[in-house]
């Protein structure tokens, strides 16, 4: 061996065998380290941003309304818990006996004094008892209300000896005297007939006066004090002797208790208590809210908080969130730091077992973009929060974020990725709620149905056919679910009646409540649907994705793009709609999306309106415009037209994949024509430099994808098509294998993940299509060709 020879290294030694690295050891090396840093601490993140909304720190309240518990629930820690049955009625027997606020105001009794004196002056004012008529007479009338047939005692006989008593007193001022200092005690508690408030609102023994205008005085009194019943009585008693004491006539007692009898008649019209709303609620709640809540002592290992078979109360769930809080608060921070990694590791499980699958199998893509990775992470973080806070007991709302991003994942990754993505993140969820396998299954059914029914949105009712169809199945899934977990179809034996009849009963309750928690999920599986008609235009511009449907809107013939060059460069626009036909069904044979490809041929030759005559199909006069021009100016124009026709297609805010059609159509293809013309004019002229294939290329890129691939294939052979002098289907099928040939050597087809299978299957439907085009006619009798 020469010494000059380099002496190679161990690493060049093994490498100089050409054996394949794995393909995760070829990206790491390959890669920028900074770059995945980034993209794994943005994982990180989204992981413990779900970890702390979640509160994966502490253990998960796992109980519903209407959930139907397997076996008892005994309380694994000692509590008190508020008896709100005794509590309730000893606050209702304080409410019973307290004492209520009545403001007594003494104008009525003043008004009734007033309205007696009246009388008496109509009365005393006419001299004889004869001479009483009208007015005189009703008032007398008021006094007497004794048997007339009585001669001891005679209406005559009275007034004589009312006008003997007043003699003395014309201007009644003793009387007055008299029935004031007789009513003193009833203007001081007051009068009533029946109290206002009822009996739950306050004791009927006793109230509380204070007199109006001063609130602040206030004086116990006994109904008996105060009932105008009993006050009537006293009030006669006390004018009788006051009446002993003032006038010396002999009769002076009848006369008193003829005033005693007009004053009993009238005094129930004339009370003077009144309720006082306001102040007796204010100070019964107060009365009521001092109360000491009465507690119930719960054993550890003794009490039974729910029952086995039979949906929990709110009773029952209020005793079952009491002892959660005591065991969440007296938690360890050991503990605490154990189920908080507990969580994380299993996030890392689920982010190591989607991203191998996106990886390995999938669009790995959306591991290397940052933009699409952190749109991945939102939309499933994103998912099992909004979840997490749904999933209240007061709302149950948590599948209606779930769908909604079941079928955003299905729009934009694909039913495959999307089944995944939505397993990892139902798992959890049930996870973090706590919940059991009916909730999994529940969250599983409305996802998988949801992605696997979806398939091509070509009309917004279709998504509501979606959400019908997963409602239904959805709604079987929990009453089978409900069925099976909670064994309420076992029936107790029949010789036990008694325990057939509870069991029966339980068993209608449990159905109802399976039943409701059904319908409720129908109906949020189908608000989904519905919200989702809306968003989907939001979606589609957020994720730079293209449904059916906004396919078929940007493929209308009217769009001002095709009405402008169908105007300015007919040719260009009759080639594209024969390589949207063809185009088509070649997609459709392998699986691709056939319409996306239809809508990408419309508008990949958009470029050329700004110059349509340098393009053959556009030169209606036979003049080239190409024949004043040197090869690499030609070369130039024509492949200026891929670019133009991106920045007009941004400028009119085309989609992202249609963009790409128009960028990638051509690839890094040569334009041969020109190249070779370029290549024989360097070989006459032996002082010209030589001619670089480079020069004569595409910008690109390459078809990324197997809808590129075929339009590629599909414009090429379209173009080429028509320079066939007679297309037969042999000349036909020998253009397309050797235009795709040709595109396949050329690498062009290297990074779309082509198969020669799916090659194959294009080739021969754009042989078909074009057989179809170029048939053969008949010659019909005078023509001169068919």
């Amino acid at each position: 061996m020469s010494g000059s020879s380099k002496t190679r290294t161990r690493q060049e030694r093994i490498n100089s065998l050409g054996i394949q690295k794995p393909r995760f050891t070829q990206w790491w090396q390959s890669g920028n380290k900074a770059d995945f840093s980034i993209r794994v601490a943005m994982a990180i993140i989204s992981a413990i941003a779900l970890l702390v909304v979640c509160e994966a720190w502490q253990p998960p309240f796992a109980f519903r309304r209407d959930q139907v518990p397997a076996r008892e629930l005994i309380t694994r820690v000692d509590m008190q818990v508020p008896n709100e049955a005794k509590t309730n009625a000893a606050r209702d027997q304080v409410s019973k006996s307290f004492v209520t606020y009545y403001q007594n105001n003494t104008q009525p009794i003043d008004n009734l004094i007033a309205s007696l004196k009246d009388d008496l002056f109509l009365v005393l004012a006419v001299p004889s008892f004869d001479e009483l008529k009208g007015e005189e007479q009703t008032a007398f009338s008021n006094f007497f209300t004794g048997d007339e047939t009585d001669t001891e005692d005679t209406p005559a006989k009275r007034f004589g000896i009312m006008k003997s008593v007043f003699a003395d007193d014309p201007e009644l001022k003793t009387l007055d005297e008299a029935v004031n200092s007789a009513t003193q005690e009833n203007r001081r508690y007051g009068l009533i007939e029946t109290l206002s408030h009822r009996d739950d609102q306050g004791s009927k023994e006793r109230i509380r006066v204070s007199p109006i205008g001063n609130p602040e005085r206030v004086e116990f009194v006994e109904m008996d004090q105060c009932r105008t019943a009993v006050a009537a009585n006293g009030i006669s008693t006390r004018l009788k002797e006051q009446f002993r004491q003032k006038y010396s006539s002999e009769d002076n007692q009848k006369v008193a208790a003829m005033i005693s009898d007009w004053i009993r008649q009238r005094l129930a019209d004339h009370e003077t208590l009144t309720y006082t709303t306001t102040r007796n609620e204010i100070d019964r709640a107060a009365a009521r809210d001092s109360v000491e809540v009465s507690m119930d002592v719960l054993s550890s290992g003794k009490s039974v908080l729910a029952t086995a078979g039979a949906p929990l109360t709110e009773a029952e769930l209020g005793l079952l969130r009491k002892e959660w809080e005591i065991m969440s608060n007296n938690m360890h921070l050991s503990d605490m730091v154990v189920r908080f990694f507990s969580y994380a590791g299993m996030l890392t499980a689920l982010y190591l077992l989607c991203g191998s699958y996106i990886f390995f199998v999938d669009d790995r893509e959306l591991l290397q973009d940052r933009w699409k990775l952190c749109k991945l992470l939102v939309l499933m973080v994103g998912a099992i929060v909004l979840g997490y806070i749904a999933a209240r007991d007061e709302w149950r709302g948590e599948l209606i974020p779930f769908v909604l991003a079941s079928i955003i994942a299905a729009v934009v990754y694909g039913r495959e990725l999307a089944l995944l993505l939505m397993a990892a993140a139902s798992l959890s969820l049930s996870l973090f709620l706590g919940a059991g396998l009916p909730e999994l299954v529940m969250l599983a059914a409305a996802c998988t149905s949801c992605t696997l029914l979806l398939g091509r949105i070509r009309s917004r009712t279709h998504l509501l056919y979606v959400g019908a169809s997963s409602a239904v199945i959805t709604m079987l899934t929990v009453v089978g679910v409900g069925i099976v977990a909670s064994q309420t179809l076992t029936m107790p034996s029949p010789d036990k009646v008694s325990d057939l009849v509870f069991k029966g009963a339980e068993f209608e309750t449990v159905l109802e409540s399976l039943f409701r928690s059904a319908g409720w999920a129908g109906f949020c599986i189908l608000v989904s649907a519905t919200a989702m008609t809306g968003l989907l235009p939001l979606v589609e511009k957020g994720f730079g994705v293209q449904t059916d449907l906004s396919l078929l809107e940007l493929g209308d013939a009217s769009h001002p793009l095709l009405r402008r060059l169908a105007q300015r460069a007919p040719g260009t626009y009759n080639h594209s709609i024969n390589v949207a036909s063809i185009a088509e069904a070649a997609a459709d044979e392998i699986g691709a999306n056939g319409l996306l490809v239809r809508v990408g041929a419309y508008f990949h030759d958009i470029g050329k309106m700004f110059k349509p005559e340098y393009f053959i199909e556009n030169q209606m006069s036979g003049e080239n415009q190409h024949d004043s021009l040197q090869p690499a100016m030609s070369t130039l124009v024509i492949i200026a037209h891929v670019k133009d026709g991106a920045d007009l297609a941004r400028n009119h805010h085309l989609p992202q994949p249609i963009i790409d059609f128009i960028l990638q159509h051509h690839g890094t293809t040569l334009v041969e024509y020109f190249y070779r013309e370029a290549a024989k004019r360097s070989e006459e002229d032996p002082n010209s430099e030589t001619v670089s294939d480079k020069d004569f290329r595409y910008p690109g890129p390459k078809p990324q994808t197997l809808e590129a691939a075929v339009m590629m294939l599909a414009d090429a052979v379209e173009s080429a098509s028509r320079t066939l002098v007679d297309p037969t289907p042999s000349r036909i099928q020998g253009l397309v294998d050797s235009i795709a040939q040709k595109k396949m050597s050329d690498g062009q087809f290297d990074e779309c993940g082509l198969t020669f299978q799916q090659l194959h299957k294009i080739r021969s439907s754009l042989v078909k299509s074009l057989t179809a085009i170029y048939h053969a006619r008949v010659k019909y009798p005078g023509q001169q060709s068919a």
